[in-house]
């Protein structure tokens, strides 16, 4: 809970797994504590956007240093460090709305296009409990930088969200190399994708998937489209999914299971600050 202070900004980790940001402005507190005139704070989450679940019973991405690119006239070209520290999310746990948050922190009121995420190291454990680690180039030890777009407005007053969507799909590649059914760790290759988003000018698609007969379909891939994919999902045990951090706009959503026939629904709108309810019907092959 926000107390009365400057601008706040808040950052989130998701897990397609996805990454969340969170910012506020507020007035400063009486007692002098918090932000002072013309700040803000920030808080980090992190969410997931979906993978090859069946390997894996953790992907644990150990975060050091989280900074914001600010671009208004006076503080053009600064990073500000938001968060700093050494915070491990399995982002695995981070799917459909599951988010982790980090703590808040102060910053100046403006605009901001770009975080800058350092990450320290990252430890995978298999479901038949096979543990290894991947090296982190240094570059990325350095910082990835992931582009806000459009860039977020930290006002006095305001309270912001920003979503990081980190796509394990496209982050960890496999380059050959098989023992048994699993792929062999030395045969793997981390290259973070993440997605930004400012959730204060997004919205959502969530809904409910089945076969015919109403039973729920878990682990079904949800894919949102507009000319290229946007992000995807997977549905929980109870059949359900969530899409969050999407621009306002229009959008294609598919649905593939094992077993069952794809589906798709086109012109799904999506609003600022709303939900959007897509729920699905599978027909078995």
């Amino acid at each position: 809970m926000l107390r009365k202070f400057s601008p706040l900004i808040k950052l989130t980790l998701l897990a397609i797994i996805a990454l969340g940001l969170s910012l506020t402005a507020c007035q400063k507190a009486d007692d002098g504590s918090g932000p002072g005139a013309d700040q803000g704070t920030v808080t980090v989450k992190i969410t997931d956007d979906p993978f090859p679940l069946k390997w894996f019973a953790e992907v644990n991405v150990t975060i050091t240093k989280i900074e914001l690119h600010a671009v208004d006239s006076t503080r053009h070209g600064a990073f500000i460090t938001v968060w700093e520290g050494k915070q491990s999310v399995n982002l695995l746990e981070l799917r459909n709305g599951v988010t982790s948050d980090f703590p808040q922190a102060v910053v100046p009121a403006g605009r901001y296009n770009m975080i800058r995420l350092k990450i320290d190291s990252l430890h995978v454990k298999y479901v038949n409990g096979t543990e290894f680690s991947l090296n982190v180039p240094d570059n990325q030890k350095a910082g990835v930088r992931i582009i806000i777009a459009p860039p977020v407005e930290v006002q006095e007053g305001d309270s912001v969200s920003v979503l990081l969507d980190f796509d394990l799909s496209k982050s960890l590649v496999i380059r050959g190399g098989w023992h048994g059914n699993f792929p062999m760790p030395g045969f793997f290759r981390f290259r973070p994708v993440i997605r930004a988003m400012s959730m204060h000018k997004a919205g959502s698609i969530m809904g409910f998937v089945s076969d015919t007969s109403g039973v729920a379909i878990a682990d079904a891939q949800i894919t949102v489209k507009t000319d290229t994919v946007v992000t995807r999902a997977f549905t929980n045990h109870r059949g359900y999914y969530k899409v969050m951090a999407l621009p306002q706009g229009t959008y294609s959503v598919e649905v593939e299971k094992e077993g069952y026939k794809w589906r798709e629904k086109e012109n799904v709108k999506v609003v600022t600050r709303q939900a959007t309810i897509a729920n699905f019907e599978l027909i078995p092959e």
